[in-house]
Formats: structure tokens, sequence, C-alpha cells
């Protein structure tokens, strides 16, 4: 009777900590502040390998990551993105049901299949999918706070991403960069 109820206490402490997981990993990436992640990002797009590194600045309303090459912003539903080599702007809208990476590294699971979470050595990790886009995937966050360590998934055989956050400025107002674009050309693709 004992081994009952001590299977039922430790079923249910994994099943709540799973959930205190994702939980903590939301509060810590939704800081009302802000934070400052820094990033390494290797993609394998149809055998076609490329890495770049950036930073992301995200709060509750909005992210932007910016890097040697581009600057991509999303707010409220529309994106900027500036190209800086090809010296363009380019102006979109995100449709509602559409997610994003960005939207899985910044905690917002609209239409983000979250599993149960699986602790490991050195973080938990938290298996996630986009039954939408066929996409699986992972994020490994600290024991401790569910500040975010690394995120992967894919799609297939075709697209394999990995994220690595490098540093993190946490609960961090900050001051977006500009970039004078008063010559770049301007795509808008908004309807």
């Amino acid at each position: 009777m004992k081994a009952k109820y001590f299977y039922y206490f430790v079923l249910t402490k994994v099943l709540f900590s799973q959930d205190i997981a994702y939980k903590n990993f939301q509060k810590y990436v939704q800081s009302p502040n802000g934070t400052i992640f820094n990033i390494n990002y290797h993609q394998d797009y149809f055998n076609k390998k490329s890495e770049s590194s950036g930073r992301l600045y995200s709060n509750k309303t909005m992210y932007v990551y910016d890097n040697n090459i581009q600057y991509i912003k999303y707010q409220d539903g529309f994106i900027t993105t500036i190209n800086k080599i090809n010296k363009q702007i380019i102006y979109d809208a995100v449709n509602e049901k559409d997610v994003t990476i960005f939207d899985v590294l910044i905690g917002k699971d609209h239409n983000v299949q979250i599993d149960d979470s699986i602790v490991e050595k050195s973080a938990i990790r938290i298996p996630f999918s986009i039954d939408e886009w066929g996409i699986k995937g992972s994020i490994w966050t600290n024991h401790i706070n569910g500040s975010p360590k690394r995120i992967t998934f894919s799609q297939g055989q075709d697209l394999k991403v990995e994220i690595n956050i490098t540093s993190m400025e946490f609960d961090r107002e900050f001051t977006l960069p500009s970039y004078d674009t008063s010559d770049f050309e301007v795509i808008n693709l908004i309807e």
C-alpha cells in the first residue's frame, strides 16, 4: 500500500515539475523589462550549412534579431527586415496562425505543442512540436531559473536548426540598435 502512495506522489511531483519547467522558461524569457540573448545559430537546409551569431532582444510585445547581415523586428503581427548587405527594407505581416522559431524562443506557445519535460544531467529538456509544419524540437533550460541554454528543431530530413544561447542579460531595459536606411530600397509585402 505504501508503494502505491509513493508511486502516486512521485508521479504527481514529476508532472507538476514538468509544467513548472516550461512556465519558468516563459517567465524568464518574457521579462517585462526585456531580455537580451547572445546566440549562435546553425542551420542545415537541404545539406547546405549556414551559421551566424547575433543578439536577440525580447520582451512581452516584440523581438528583434540583429547580426552583421540583417536586422529582423517582429511586433504586433508585423515583421520589418533590414538586409544590410543588399540595402533593402522588407515589410511583411504574419498571419495569426503562423509560428516563428522566435515565438518558441521567447516562450509564446500559440500553435506550439509542449510535451512532458525531461530532467537531464545539466538541464531540463522541454520537447515541443509544431504539427502544422511537421517540426519537432527541444528547449534546454537551467534547472533553477528556467533560462534557455539551447534550442534545436528539425523538419523532416530537410531542415535542422540549433540555437545556442551563449549569454543573456535578464530583466533589463534595452535600447535597440538603429541604422540609417534612408538610401535603402523598400519592399512592402503587406496587403
